[in-house]
């Protein structure tokens, strides 16, 4: 029995077991990554205020009642990635505290004398900052548990370093006004916190943030905590682009199709085998005058829908179609074929070029001389015999070059 007949009775067999492909249909897959927005995008407007306690070495000395102050900011910032962004812009403080009676930034009384605080030998102490500040962003939800564009909350840490021009408050004259005054002291701060952020739409967002700050203050470190609320304005598209896949539905069945379908499709295998055994004592068979090699089509190999790599019973079948072609020495054309009832024109195609450069190479690793194979495709259909003979339509020919 030849054995593309042999290979034309198994196609078959299989085709009994194979379900009807449905169309294939195109759908964002976030798993691949994400594309980068137009640099106009992702850009945000932050406007926050709170309340600070200072924690320096004086500080301490005074009522914890008495250390609370209150802090603003406003930043223009962007995010680059879903899970990378920046920020610029001004932070503002109003501390208090404890300091020594000749500090900078005594608290005085309305006697005109420094507000000493009693029992300790320290005094009230009130300042104002005001300076740039530049920060890194990292969103923790997006980076550990996936980009969502509709997930409420996301955990933004962010980190920084900025400078704070410097105001005190001295009693004015005759003990009747305070003014502020500049310090002409210039800190240099750093910071971490991290932003509680709930969306309330694609535009705003509210926030709570808590924040750790260290700064020099007159040569020695003084720690800072704040806790402040605010809002997020976006501007342009806030939303990140998943890449488009192409997706092949599959049916779903009831138990006794399912079981049904597991039957038939044990059945083909059983007719595989057997049809195997066959092949098999085909080519142990001594050759004669008429070789194999000398038929027009040597070879047939079928693939399932939507798939180009080779099966183990393939690849058997590859290892003897190559001791064939390396007696006889001559040229033989690859044809791959893809059917045309399912499918884009565009995923037929590279099925055919992946198919037929997949036996190419299979045969070559076996030991063909690729000079020996010429490879094309043809975007017809192989037997045209209608979509329920799809399966024969899925193939590679291999045929004696004219």
């Amino acid at each position: 029995m030849k054995k593309s007949v042999l290979l034309a009775l198994a196609a078959l067999a299989f085709s009994g077991a194979t379900a009807m492909a449905q169309e294939v249909t195109y759908e964002p897959d976030c798993s691949q990554g994400l594309l980068l927005n137009q640099n106009k995008n992702n850009w945000f407007l932050t406007v926050q205020g709170g309340t600070n306690i200072m924690f320096g070495h004086h500080d301490i000395k005074a009522d914890l009642k008495n250390r609370f102050g209150f802090n603003g900011a406003l930043y223009v910032g962007k995010w680059v990635t879903p899970t990378f962004g920046f920020r610029f812009g001004a932070n503002w403080i109003m501390p208090k505290g404890a300091t020594t009676a000749n500090g900078d930034y005594v608290k005085y009384n309305k006697d005109g004398k420094p507000a000493e605080i009693a029992g300790t030998g320290y005094y009230a102490e009130k300042f104002m900052g005001l300076g740039p500040e530049f920060d890194v962003m990292i969103n923790l939800t997006n980076w550990w548990c996936g980009y969502k564009p509709n997930r409420v909350y996301n955990a933004v840490l962010h980190g920084g370093a900025g400078a704070y021009w410097t105001w005190g408050r001295n009693m004015g004259q005759k003990g009747t006004n305070f003014n502020w005054h500049r310090a002409h002291n210039t800190w240099l701060f750093a910071n971490l916190g991290l932003q509680n952020n709930f969306r309330l739409s694609s535009v705003v967002d509210i926030f709570v943030d808590v924040q750790y700050e260290l700064f020099n203050m007159t040569g020695s470190a003084v720690h800072d905590a704040s806790a402040s609320l605010g809002l997020n304005f976006n501007f342009g598209k806030s939303e990140w682009n998943c890449p488009v896949t192409a997706v092949c539905p599959t049916w779903k069945y009831t138990d006794a199709e399912g079981d049904a379908l597991v039957a038939k499709l044990n059945d083909a295998e059983n007719k595989i085998a057997n049809l195997q055994q066959q092949l098999d004592a085909c080519l142990r068979r001594p050759t004669t005058e008429n070789k194999v090699y000398d038929c027009e089509g040597l070879a047939t190999v079928y693939y399932p829908i939507n798939q180009y790599g080779l099966s183990s019973r393939e690849k058997t079948i590859l290892k003897s179609v190559a001791a064939v072609m390396q007696e006889s020495g001559k040229k033989y054309v690859l044809t791959g074929y893809a059917d045309n009832y399912t499918g884009t024109d565009e995923i037929n195609a590279a099925l055919r070029e992946n198919r037929v450069n997949g036996v190419k190479n299979y045969l070559v690793n076996c030991g063909v001389n690729a000079d020996q194979l010429v490879v094309k495709t043809d975007n017809n259909n192989l037997t045209d015999l209608g979509v329920k003979a799809a399966p024969l339509d899925r193939a590679v020919t291999i045929r004696l070059a004219d």
